[in-house]
């Protein structure tokens, strides 16, 4: 079984072959039902420094 797949923004590129990347998603507040953006960040291996 394949792993999902998120699709984000790249924050960061400071670090050696490493960037960091932001991935929003957006879900209905559990109470008032209203549309909530969470954002989760992920560290992401970039083994030729491309981005």
């Amino acid at each position: 079984m394949a792993a999902k797949e998120l699709t984000g923004r790249v924050v960061s590129d400071k670090m050696d072959k490493t960037v960091v990347v932001a991935v929003e998603n957006r879900v209905p507040h559990s109470k008032y039902q209203k549309i909530v953006v969470r954002t989760k960040k992920y560290k992401v291996h970039d083994d030729s420094n491309e981005c």
